[in-house]
C-alpha cells in the first residue's frame, strides 16, 4: 500500500511540476509577444532626456538589470537603436533564430527579417556608419513582425554625450524614477500596442486557474505522505524517538519524492534553456512548490502531534 501510495505521491508532484513548466513557458511566450507588440520595452520603460554616462553612473546605479535604448539615424528604412545593459542574463527578447547579447559591447547586432545584411566569411554582418556587427540573431517570433525592420547594435560607443531621448528599462523603473523625470521635464509617455488593447486579458484568469490546481494537488500529496508515515511515526513516538529526528524522517521523505519527480523536469528545462524556457525563473517555481509541500506537510505533522498526546490507536 505503501509503494503505491509512493507512486501516487510521485505522479501528483510530477504532474504539477509539468504545469509549472507549462505555466512558465506560457508566461514566457506572452512576454516576447508583449516585447515584441511593444518595440522591445517593458511595461516599466521610460523615455528620458540625459546623459548616457549620467543615467548608468549616476541616476540608475543601484538598478541591476538597467537597460538602456538610442534612437540611431539611418540612411534606410531600418530603425536602428543602440543597446546597453548591466545584466544580459536573462533577457527572454523575441528571437525567430539565433541568441541574444551575453556581453556588454560585443560588437554585435540582432535584426529583423527584412534587414539587410552582408555576408563576409561564411558570417552575416550588419553595417552601420562603417563598422561591421556581427548578426548573431533575428528579431520577431514569427512573420511578419513589428520587428522585421528593427536593429539593435550591443555597443556604448553609439551612445554620444548629448542630451537626447534616451530609453530606459529595468525592474520598477517606471514607479521609481517617473516622477523624478516629470519634474525636470525630461520625460515623454510612449503607448505601445498591447498598453492599448491590453491584448493579455487571459493571463490572470491562465495564472489563477493554475494557482488552484497547483495547490490542490500539493495538499493532496502532503496529505497522502503523511497518512503513509502516520503508523511509522506513532511507533517511533513511542520508542521515545524526540519529535524533531521524527519530523526529519518524515520531511525527508516528502523531499525524496520531490526531489524523484522535479529533477527529470529541472534537466529536461535546462537543456532547453537556450530555445525557449525561462529555466531561472522555472527553478524559482519548482523551489516555491518544495518548501510550499513542506509547510503543508509540517501543518499535516503538528495536528498530528497533537493527536498523539491524547492516546494513539494502534
Amino acid at each position: 500500500m505503501k509503494n503505491k501510495n509512493m507512486l501516487i505521491s510521485i505522479f501528483l508532484v510530477f504532474s504539477t511540476y509539468f504545469l509549472l513548466t507549462l505555466v512558465n513557458e506560457y508566461h514566457v511566450r506572452q512576454t516576447k509577444l508583449f516585447l515584441e507588440s511593444n518595440d522591445l520595452y517593458s511595461i516599466e520603460h521610460l523615455f528620458v532626456k540625459d546623459n548616457f554616462k549620467t543615467i548608468v553612473d549616476n541616476t540608475f546605479k543601484d538598478v541591476d538589470d538597467l537597460a538602456v535604448f538610442v534612437p540611431l539615424e539611418s540612411n534606410n528604412a531600418d530603425i536602428v537603436r543602440g543597446y546597453f545593459s548591466k545584466d544580459y542574463s536573462n533577457k527572454l527578447f523575441p528571437l525567430s533564430k539565433g541568441k541574444f547579447f551575453s556581453i556588454p559591447n560585443s560588437k554585435e547586432a540582432l535584426v529583423g527579417n527584412e534587414v539587410v545584411v552582408v555576408e563576409n566569411g561564411g558570417r552575416e554582418y550588419y553595417v552601420y556608419n562603417n563598422v561591421s556587427y556581427k548578426v548573431i540573431g533575428y528579431l520577431g517570433c514569427s512573420r511578419p513582425s513589428f520587428l522585421d525592420n528593427s536593429v539593435l547594435i550591443n555597443d556604448s560607443a553609439v551612445f554620444d554625450s548629448a542630451k537626447k531621448f534616451l530609453t530606459v528599462d529595468g525592474t520598477k523603473i517606471g514607479n521609481n524614477y517617473k516622477a523624478y523625470y516629470e519634474k525636470k521635464d525630461y520625460y515623454r509617455n510612449n503607448i505601445g500596442l498591447d498598453r492599448k488593447i491590453n491584448s493579455d486579458f487571459f493571463s490572470p484568469i491562465i495564472y489563477g486557474l493554475s494557482l488552484v490546481i497547483i495547490l490542490m494537488c500539493s495538499v493532496l500529496m502532503a496529505y497522502i505522505v503523511y497518512m503513509d508515515l502516520k503508523k511509522e511515526n506513532e511507533v517511533n513516538y513511542i520508542l521515545g524517538l524526540s519529535t524533531l529526528k521524527r519530523y526529519s524522517k518524515c520531511s525527508s521523505y516528502l523531499l525524496i519524492i520531490s526531489l524523484c519527480a522535479g529533477i527529470p523536469n529541472l534537466l529536461s528545462s535546462y537543456l532547453l534553456r537556450d530555445i525557449s524556457v525561462d529555466y531561472y525563473f522555472l527553478t524559482k517555481l519548482f523551489c516555491s512548490e518544495i518548501v510550499f509541500l513542506l509547510i503543508i506537510f509540517t501543518v499535516f505533522f503538528i495536528k498530528g502531534e497533537g493527536k498523539l498526546r491524547n492516546g494513539i490507536d494502534l
